[in-house]
């Protein structure tokens, strides 16, 4: 891959192999053979147009394998790489027409990706945010992958508040390992975090070799610890029973502890780092409504308050 000049608006008289000529040129002329081509008018990408307001003056010109152009500056291409952006930067001083560079191997979709990290697009500034399907999400993460390729550690511009890490997120209702691997591959601590309440709902027995390794042996554990930790909350806030020593008989007792058991064991039968409070309150409300003792009734409300707070303000995040 090298920096190829073209030309919006004139002939080419320069010949140039059909491998370095540029995805927005054609040849035109009576003779083709001789390299005499037009350079077509290619689509401008939204967010990088040649003057974007808030971004040093562009001076290079991007172009993707499907001929969309970005027009970016090599001050930000450089500023993260430690590899002079894959070898291809500085770009010798030329006008600004000249300056061009043709990525062959990079669709717009994950140029556009990689730029939008690079730059740290705002969220308010690049469309609606939403999650989408798988394909989508693997999109985004061979742009993500790209990063690397140039140079530049992910987890140096993806960060809070930028368009790349909230699409990121948008993802974690639906795909929470996923998302939660993507942070952990890269050391992006926020992305993990912030996904990792959604992982609750998802058995980790799910996670398969070739995702372990994505997340990385630290992230795994501490999601294992997470989840393990969530189970031993819930079972130790339901066991203990409710306390009606104080105001009923020793009959009542034992029948307000006994239907407790029963109505929580069927809970903890397969205990879960995410069980919704609506049905913790349901099976304890159900087991217990042959209860008729007033006392037993007030004691069992002010366990089952305690335990359903407590639950609520429970650790949800790596």
């Amino acid at each position: 891959m090298s920096a190829q000049p073209t030309d919006a608006t004139e002939w080419n008289q320069n010949p140039a192999p059909d491998s370095q000529r540029s995805r927005t040129a054609e040849s035109e002329g009576p003779d083709p053979a001789r390299g005499l081509f037009k350079v077509i008018p290619a689509q401008v990408a939204q967010d990088f147009g040649p003057n974007t307001p808030g971004r040093p003056p562009a001076d290079l010109t991007l172009i993707s394998r499907d001929s969309v152009v970005f027009y970016v500056d090599e001050y930000s291409l450089l500023q993260f790489s430690n590899n002079n952006f894959k070898g291809l930067l500085p770009v010798p001083d030329q006008a600004r027409e000249k300056r061009t560079i043709f990525l062959p191997d990079l669709p717009l979709s994950e140029l556009e990706i990689l730029l939008q990290a690079i730059y740290r697009v705002p969220t308010s500034t690049s469309g609606t945010i939403g999650g989408g399907s798988m394909d989508d999400f693997q999109m985004l993460v061979r742009g993500v992958g790209q990063l690397p390729t140039f140079g530049i550690a992910p987890k140096s511009v993806i960060l809070p508040h930028t368009y790349i890490f909230d699409r990121i997120l948008s993802f974690s209702p639906r795909y929470p390992l996923e998302v939660y691997a993507l942070g952990g591959q890269y050391d992006i601590d926020e992305v993990a975090v912030a996904a990792s309440p959604h992982t609750l709902t998802v058995e980790l027995t799910n996670i398969d070799d070739e995702l372990a390794e994505r997340i990385g042996a630290l992230y795994l554990l501490r999601l294992i610890r997470l989840h393990d930790k969530r189970k031993k909350i819930i079972t130790d806030l339901l066991g203990e029973e409710p306390d009606s020593a104080a105001v009923c008989g020793s009959g009542h007792q034992r029948e307000l502890k006994q239907r407790w058991k029963v109505a929580t064991a069927f809970l903890l039968l397969g205990v879960n780092a995410d069980i919704p409070t609506e049905l913790i309150q349901e099976a304890v409300m159900t087991g217990t409504s042959a209860i008729t003792c007033d006392g037993c009734i007030k004691a069992r409300d002010a366990r089952l308050n305690a335990v359903l707070t407590e639950w609520s303000m429970s650790v949800r995040s790596v």
